[in-house]
């Protein structure tokens, strides 16, 4: 029987995109995946309350923001079918990558066209998020700080 990995790095990658920094104070909730067709929804993606229930669909910048999807390492694939249960970080940090330069403790903009995130302020921006890492250029890691802030009484 041939090996099965002839390689073996020697350190770990940084990140993944869509998985958690660290396992300092987080949130999640499990959303439904809704409108997938027409905006599909990927791993550390902004995404919104969706119609009914507990869906949840691609962010607008309009929409009541609930926040960035986590990967699902069991999917098989990098965007979640119609109704499929997709988890939700609404406060923690997630890796995600970036689509130019990124500065730590700036705010957080999101380009839909291409689904990354930079300093550009024509973006859309991310409620209530920051950079927790800098980036220098497209297809970079960057993490994403979230804090989810309760709705007004």
């Amino acid at each position: 029987m041939p090996p099965l990995q002839t390689t073996i790095p020697n350190e770990m990658a940084a990140g993944m995109v869509g998985r958690r920094q660290n396992m300092e104070e987080w949130n999640g909730l499990t959303g439904l995946a809704e409108d997938v067709t027409a905006n599909p929804i990927g791993f550390a993606q902004p995404v919104m309350r969706g119609t009914a229930g507990e869906q949840v669909k691609k962010y607008d910048g309009a929409g009541v923001f609930r926040g960035i999807t986590e990967a699902d390492v069991t999917l098989g694939a990098d965007t979640y079918p119609e109704g499929y249960n997709t988890p939700v970080m609404e406060s923690g940090v997630i890796w995600a990558l970036a689509g130019g330069a990124c500065t730590a403790g700036g705010p957080v903009y999101w380009a839909a066209s291409t689904g990354r995130y930079s300093d550009t302020n024509t973006d859309t921006l991310i409620p209530n998020a920051e950079f927790d890492s800098a980036a220098a250029a497209d297809g970079d890691l960057v993490k994403i700080r979230l804090r989810r802030i309760p709705a007004a009484p």
